[in-house]
């Protein structure tokens, strides 16, 4: 006899949830880091790994997966959460949709030229740099290593 739970969700249908909530969460975390650096005037880098280990939770409590897929939707999230975070603390939240207008008119297009800024930005020769690049890297770690059930 086989009994079958309607509301179970596939493997796949966990998957698609766990990168929805992974996205929600990053554009979240993005964007409140982004609004707290630009306000304070003051980059706290141990934030970002806070941000990987929140991003990783979300996506492992959503899509209970135990696959590789989901550790990478965990550190693609935190990614682009740090990529969120760093471009509003750097041009503002208000600034940032007025730059995709007016970036075209300087031969710039809207997120390459965001993109192009950010690279800019981290890859200067600075030991700031190197721990920035370091704080920014352990938090897509902890994304990554905190998506998955283990």
């Amino acid at each position: 006899m086989q009994i079958y739970n309607s509301r179970r969700l596939d493997s796949n249908t966990r998957f698609i949830l766990a990168i929805i909530a992974g996205f929600f969460a990053a554009i979240i975390a993005g964007i409140l880091y982004g609004l707290l650096s630009s306000v304070l005037r003051v980059e706290v880098s141990i934030v970002f790994v806070f941000i990987g280990w929140c991003i990783g939770y979300v996506v492992r409590v959503v899509g209970r997966g135990v696959h590789l897929r989901f550790a990478i939707v965990g550190a693609i999230m935190t990614l682009i959460a740090i990529f969120i975070g760093d471009i509003i603390a750097m041009i503002g939240f208000n600034n940032l949709f007025s730059f995709a207008i007016i970036g075209s008119s300087i031969n710039l297009s809207g997120l390459p030229a965001l993109i192009n800024i950010w690279a800019a930005s981290l890859l200067s020769t600075s030991i700031n740099n190197i721990l920035r690049l370091l704080f920014r890297a352990i938090g897509v770690y902890f994304g990554y290593q905190y998506a998955r059930v283990l």
